[in-house]
């Protein structure tokens, strides 16, 4: 709890670093303390110790559900409607300070979101306390039967000393199959088990429990945007259930986290809210269309799911047990990225999110950049990669900012140094292509085509340059 405190008053104190209410880091940050605290008596046992340490970390909120995301989205939606309508009421003059009515609503909606938002934190950790039980419940069965196993390999060396070669050769073989961890049939969390293989299992799992457990902290930021063009897109294919895999990584002490389908996953949530909108219709008396009984017929029940789980380290003695808690723990980390970069190669992820590409820094300061502009001017982007003039899209102007090293060549420590100079740069092409020479006509992009005059029109329109050409990068 300390350290949520310490991280809090670090944010108020440097303006530069504030967030929005409605971001994940907000919303969090005002919760984690809540969630930590609310642990139950019985919380001095290792398993609520470790768990209550994971949420009170000052970097927490980087790990979080796909339905702690869909809240912090909807939060975003909400806050920016309001704004909207406070703007286009002709007697509010734009001043929110002075406006009661608009205050008093706004805390309303800020403490809805924050329940919300409490609701799912604790849906994750619920779940993710169940993991670790299980989890130390499995591995204190395997350290039983192990030392079953060495006592009965001690009395047996003792009858028959002269055998003992043969026996230890046959004691090995027989550790091959001990290997394989009890409870094959059903995951408490995951649901049944349909495989088990040396390096992963997989499960048929329901979509609300993948909506609760948290995001690999390297993967990309979820995009709910995105989320909802897939599910509309999805209605188009019902007839092909969920096609895919979602890949889970198991640590050592049983948590789970999404390392590839964030995005399927939120879509599926989406698709799950509509169908249970489609129940109570039914309860109701309202009839669905042919479309709608195709989506309640979509299975989302049993979703298929391979879980990654970590190599094992030799077993610890007294003498080194830190050391190697240590080493297993780096050893998690590089097995969770390691699998992460391989699921991801043939996939269009982009250079900068690549475990070990970019710093965290790095990553930071242009992901708030990046969907800072995103977010102001959101009519100039575009979900489409191959997007034209004067559109941007968010992932490749991501990728543009890290290859222009602009980070490095300005010199930039803090977050908000990247947003001020790409708005200085939009200042200075709004200057150029609306100087009173059309110097327009003699400009051309890098692709040989000259900036069209639609283009130029929206980019007035909406007062946003950055996506005429890429020069700027450069500057």
């Amino acid at each position: 709890q300390g350290s949520i405190n310490n991280s809090n008053s670090n944010i108020n104190s440097n303006s530069d670093n504030d967030e929005p209410w409605w971001s994940l880091s907000s919303l969090h940050q005002k919760i984690a303390t809540i969630i930590a605290t609310s642990l139950p008596e019985e919380s001095l046992s290792a398993v609520h110790k470790s768990l209550s340490e994971k949420l009170s970390d000052v970097e927490s909120h980087k790990s979080v559900s796909i339905s702690e995301a869909i809240v912090s989205a909807r939060a975003r939606e909400a806050h920016q409607s309001s704004q909207s309508s406070l703007s286009n009421h002709p007697t509010n003059n734009n001043d929110s300070s002075n406006n009661p009515h608009f205050i008093e609503r706004q805390k309303e909606l800020e403490k809805e979101m924050e329940q919300r938002a409490l609701e799912k934190a604790q849906e994750r950790m619920q779940l993710e306390l169940q993991a670790m039980k299980e989890q130390w419940k499995r591995k204190e069965e395997e350290r039983i039967q192990k030392e079953q196993n060495e006592h009965e390999r001690e009395l047996a060396f003792e009858r028959w000393e002269i055998n003992a070669a043969k026996e230890r050769q046959t004691e090995e073989s027989a550790d091959v199959h001990q290997q394989t961890p009890p409870h094959h049939g059903h995951h408490p969390i995951l649901g049944p088990q349909i495989a088990q293989l040396p390096y992963k299992r997989i499960h048929l799992t329901p979509a609300t429990t993948l909506a609760s457990l948290p995001v690999y902290e390297k993967q990309r930021a979820y995009r709910h945007d995105r989320a909802q063009v897939m599910a509309k897109d999805k209605k188009k294919t019902l007839w092909m259930g969920v096609p895919g895999v979602i890949s889970l990584m198991e640590d050592d002490d049983g948590r789970l986290s999404i390392l590839d389908g964030q995005h399927r996953v939120g879509m599926m949530s989406l698709l799950e809210e509509e169908q249970r909108k489609m129940r109570e219709n039914l309860e109701s008396g309202i009839a669905n269309n042919s479309t709608n009984e195709e989506l309640a017929n979509l299975d989302l029940n049993n979703i298929l799911v391979e879980v990654f789980f970590p190599r094992q380290s030799p077993s610890s003695t007294n003498d080194n047990d830190s050391i190697l808690a240590s080493t297993q723990k780096q050893s998690e980390q590089n097995d969770k990225a390691t699998i992460f970069t391989e699921i991801n190669k043939a996939e269009p992820i982009k250079l900068l999110d690549l475990p070990g590409v970019a710093t965290k820094r790095t990553r930071d300061m242009i992901d708030r950049a990046a969907s800072h502009f995103h977010d102001s001017f959101p009519a100039m982007f575009s979900h489409s990669q191959k997007c034209r003039a004067p559109h941007l899209n968010l992932d490749n102007l991501r990728e543009a900012l890290f290859a222009s090293e602009v980070i490095a060549r300005e010199k930039m420590e803090r977050k908000g140094e990247l947003v001020r100079w790409m708005e200085r740069m939009n200042e200075g092409l709004r200057e150029r292509y609306n100087a009173e020479k059309k110097i327009v006509e003699d400009d051309e992009l890098e692709n040989g085509k000259r900036v069209g005059e639609t283009a130029l029109r929206k980019a007035r329109k909406h007062d946003f340059y950055l996506g005429l050409e890429s020069t700027w990068l450069y500057k």
